[in-house]
């Protein structure tokens, strides 16, 4: 009976230390959003006024604030990478092959994708511990109307581009049918829940929408301009869908360091309070969405 108990222990031990371990990860990820928007030394030190700077000055600021989205979209892109690869043992996946060939429509897949699913697999596995059954069931709901925002704006901009594509070609027996030579990104990547499906088709969906855009540009059909907004209207939507998944990550990251801080102090940790921290985010403003 020892030796049996010993086991199950042990077994116990493994399954909570690898759910810690899991929410870590997801923290990580999530503190890539949080500490690119954390003001540096040189942007707490106040600003001269807009009429005392020259044209000059206010170029390399502009450029700076640039410079620093660029670098936190790299870092993004190189960390959702990661989790885009990574192999799962021990959790029920669905293998998916996701193939993306316009650079935007791909950098917004490498740097969203794997921690929205991350966040939805976790909250369903280990939310229970932070917030009521009610919590979970809000959070869960408002994470499935943004996946749903961005899914049906996704197949309704491939269905206008694919009737506007259709369209110009009955018009012009001269049309011109430029391709890809290669996708942006091309990866296979382990599924952890049925939103996530979705998305990664979704995603699929505006990246065919820019596909046909870009042909009817080269057959003047349509203006760069047009492209654009296209592109970021998909980047708003996955990034504020991102921006909700970092809040809840660092609430349930905040919230287990404060349980384990109650045990080592010789505290009972007190019930979870209302997810506040949690609350859907609005979109980044379009210079944040620097790919």
């Amino acid at each position: 009976m020892k030796a049996e108990k010993s086991a199950i222990d042990q077994t116990a031990h493994a399954a909570a230390h690898q759910v810690i371990e899991e929410l870590d990860e997801a923290t990580q990820l999530a503190r890539e959003t949080i500490n690119a928007q954390q003001p540096s030394a040189a942007a707490l030190v106040e600003p001269a006024p807009a009429a005392e700077m020259s044209d000059a000055e206010r170029a390399a600021r502009k450029e700076d604030r640039v410079q620093l989205f660029i670098r936190r979209a790299a870092r993004q892109r190189q960390q959702g990478l990661k989790e885009l690869e990574r192999v799962y043992s021990g959790v029920m996946v669905v293998d998916r092959e996701i193939k993306i060939f316009d650079p935007h429509i791909a950098s917004s897949v490498t740097r969203f994708l794997g921690l929205t699913d991350k966040t939805i697999h976790l909250v369903g596995r280990i939310g229970r511990h932070f917030m009521s059954d009610a919590q979970i069931e809000k959070l869960q709901q408002s994470i499935q109307e943004m996946c749903d925002t961005y899914v049906q704006e996704g197949r309704q901009a491939a269905a206008v581009a694919a009737e506007l594509s259709q369209k110009g070609r009955a018009e012009n027996f001269m049309w011109i049918e430029p391709h890809y030579l290669a996708p942006a990104l091309e990866v296979k990547f382990q599924v952890k829940s049925r939103s996530t499906l979705a998305l990664a088709e979704a995603a699929q969906h505006w990246d065919e929408a820019i596909r046909r855009m870009c042909e009817m540009e080269f057959n003047a059909c349509t203006t760069s301009s047009q492209i654009s907004e296209v592109r970021l209207r998909e980047r708003r939507l996955f990034a504020a869908l991102n921006k909700h998944c970092v809040t809840i990550i660092m609430g349930m990251s905040r919230r287990s360091m404060a349980a384990a801080n109650e045990r080592n102090d010789g505290h009972a940790a007190s019930p979870a309070p209302a997810m506040q921290e949690a609350e859907p985010a609005r979109a980044e403003p379009a210079e944040a969405l620097a790919d």
